[in-house]
């Protein structure tokens, strides 16, 4: 166990590296690039479809830094058992080492786009308040679906790799039933609100805002069932790692 967790953090460091070098603008790409997207984000739906939302800005950026979180770290962990397959060749490693090896990655360079949306929060007329203390718990609930979801798609591509594109469609659509450029409170109707909300980032998205815009303590129980439902998906997609551990190298062999 402390080999593989050495071999984690040399490969996640590695990566970070090898990531960076290939860019004259180094490190700074780590925050340049969600900070386009973002502005792109802003423009379109706070500039030239704005319907009045209070305060906007954070508005977006409270719902848009979570989901990059969570849609780049899935789309790039979905491809992760499969890209390792010549280093599980060479040795043998624990199927699930891939996609935590990728989640870790994006998790580190997450931080600094959070630090940045905090930074950018203290300056901005919403209250700083304790309720920001709850932030970690947040980040820890969506890791857990991170991790969950990131590594049971993990888990099927290498038997079809065309299902990479379907994981970043069906994250493109579920972008957009997530309430980031929205209030789900003010434009769903209540009959659906209880399907919008079983989308797990749909209801955390809603908790980061109340915690860091609106200085409200999350809903603790919804959050409580969100963990237990994540345990169970986590739970589900090491058994099927389990299961299929010594099935990954030999695919794709004649």
């Amino acid at each position: 166990m402390r080999a593989i967790c050495e071999l984690l953090a040399v490969k996640a460091y590695a990566n970070l590296r090898t990531e960076v070098s290939c860019y004259y603008l180094n490190y700074l790409w780590w925050v340049i690039e969600p900070v386009l997207t973002m502005s792109t984000f802003y423009l379109v739906f706070g500039v030239f479809l704005n319907k009045g939302t209070e305060h906007f800005v954070a508005f977006l950026l409270t719902g848009l830094v979570p989901w990059q979180w969570f849609a780049n770290a899935i789309n790039q962990a979905s491809g992760s058992i499969l890209n390792g397959r010549e280093l599980m060749l060479q040795v043998y490693i624990p199927k699930f080492f891939f996609p935590f090896e990728v989640i870790l990655r994006g998790t580190f360079k997450h931080l600094f786009v959070l630090i940045l949306l905090l930074f950018f929060l203290v300056f901005y007329p919403t209250p700083v308040a304790v309720t920001w203390v709850a932030l970690p718990v947040l980040m820890l609930i969506q890791f857990l679906f991170i991790v969950s979801i990131g590594t049971l798609c993990a888990a099927f591509v290498p038997f079809v790799p065309d299902l990479k594109f379907i994981v970043s469609t069906i994250l493109q659509l579920a972008m957009y039933a997530s309430g980031i450029f929205y209030n789900i409170d003010s434009v769903i109707l209540p009959k659906h609100r209880t399907i919008i909300y079983m989308n797990p980032m749909a209801g955390l998205i809603k908790n980061y805002r109340e915690v860091l815009m609106y200085a409200h303590w999350p809903d603790w129980q919804y959050l409580g069932y969100l963990t237990l439902a994540g345990l169970v998906l986590l739970m589900i997609s090491v058994t099927v790692l389990f299961k299929l551990d010594h099935v990954y190298p030999r695919l794709g062999q004649k």
